[in-house]
């Protein structure tokens, strides 16, 4: 795991710390580091923010396994913002409810409903970008992993390419070397009939 990603991953776990506290609460304090928070909304359009950017650097990994497993842990993430999300929305609807408390009871229900359904409408559209994020991260990993799959038999082509050039280097000089050899065969086999021809020319003069 990089360090970047690791500094991303320590500064969303201290938002939903102090997100967390905010709405189990009612206070601005993280509970473990005692600092003040933000309002729970700025802590989470934060956490949007450095969730983009983990991915991005998850995707930045080279290694295909563990670049699964940072997206992955990005996936959960995802999961555990949209439920702190939906709580701070709701918490949010209730104490504009409360705060109405003047109007009619049919004027409220009506506006908590038209808030209902405008937060389901969200919610969908964000689970089908997060299915359709999910599809592509997948279909991203499947590429990662089969041009991986063939540089590895490139790879191994071009050994027994290097391998069968090294042979025909070999068989070259070999065919060489029996040419050389062939070439001093012919002519010690000439020096020898030249020689079988001067020696019988030589007992026949002296015999004659």
């Amino acid at each position: 795991m990089s360090q970047t990603f690791q500094r991303y991953d320590d500064e969303f776990q201290s938002l939903c710390r102090q997100v967390k506290a905010s709405l189990d609460e009612g206070g601005f304090r993280d509970e473990e580091t005692g600092e003040t928070a933000e309002n729970p909304v700025e802590c989470l359009d934060q956490c949007e923010e450095l969730l983009q950017q983990m991915a991005l650097e998850a995707r930045s990994v080279p290694d295909a396994s563990l670049k699964r497993e940072l997206l992955n842990k990005v996936r959960s993430y995802k999961s555990e913002l949209k439920t702190l999300r939906d709580e701070d929305n709701k918490r949010s609807l209730l104490s504009s409810a409360r705060g109405n408390g003047t109007g009619s009871h049919t004027e409220h229900q009506e506006r908590m409903r038209q808030q209902q359904e405008m937060l389901q409408n969200q919610n969908k559209t964000l689970d089908s970008a997060r299915r359709v994020l999910q599809e592509t991260e997948q279909v991203a990993l499947e590429i990662t992993d089969e041009l991986g799959h063939n540089r590895a038999t490139i790879e191994s082509a071009s050994g027994r390419i290097r391998n069968v050039t090294s042979l025909a280097g070999r068989a070259r000089r070999i065919v060489a070397s029996m040419n050389q050899r062939s070439r001093q065969q012919k002519m010690l086999l000439y020096g020898l009939a030249a020689s079988a021809v001067i020696l019988l020319f030589v007992f026949f003069k002296f015999m004659g």
